[in-house]
């Protein structure tokens, strides 16, 4: 009654089948991501050297997760060694000049795909230990300062700052804002 249940196939045949195979490509072999790895911290210290960062700052961690035996992803873990706020500003234009660097070294791989991340490192010296009050992420909570142009007779009127004594850095020169009038036209004299 229950011989649909059953396998239909000889039971030699089963034994005699060899398992498939599992498909690798090159890139999935240890030594290329070695080689790949080590690509991609050469290409930082680069980086690091053409833009003036000092070697010791920023370090990077490479971890290739395989997906599919022929789809790898590659994250790019950037450490930050030594806190400096303005290091973290220009974090995007860096990482566009490390692809951009990886790009030169091996215009062969699609780099576009990378994953970034970024994290500090315990002993890095942030100081901003805790987080700031919840107003303080708000716009509106924010100070709106609006600055008019002030136009040229007022500036006559204001009063000036103390010169400079020499050990005082001089100031930078105010900026000429632009104003609402038409340029000066010259007229002949009668």
């Amino acid at each position: 009654m229950f011989d649909f249940l059953k396998s239909r196939r000889p039971k030699d045949q089963n034994t005699s089948r060899a398992a498939p195979t599992p498909v690798t490509t090159p890139n999935s072999t240890p030594r290329h991501s070695d080689v790949r790895r080590e690509l991609i911290r050469v290409v930082l210290k680069d980086t690091l050297r053409l833009h003036g960062v000092p070697f010791g700052w920023l370090s990077c961690e490479v971890i290739i997760v395989a997906r599919s035996p022929s789809e790898e992803e590659l994250h790019i873990q950037l450490v930050l060694m030594k806190w400096n706020e303005r290091l973290l500003r220009y974090a995007s234009a860096l990482q566009r000049q490390l692809l951009l660097g990886l790009d030169r070294f091996d215009p062969s791989v699609d780099h576009s795909k990378y994953i970034f991340s970024w994290r500090f490192a315990p002993d890095c010296g942030c100081p901003f230990a805790f987080m700031p009050d919840p107003k303080s992420w708000h716009q509106n909570a924010l100070p709106q300062v609006e600055e008019e142009p002030v136009s040229v007779l007022d500036r006559r009127r204001t009063r000036r700052p103390p010169k400079a004594t020499p050990l005082d850095p001089i100031p930078p020169a105010p900026a000429i804002e632009p104003s609402n009038f038409a340029p000066t036209q010259m007229t002949p004299l009668r």
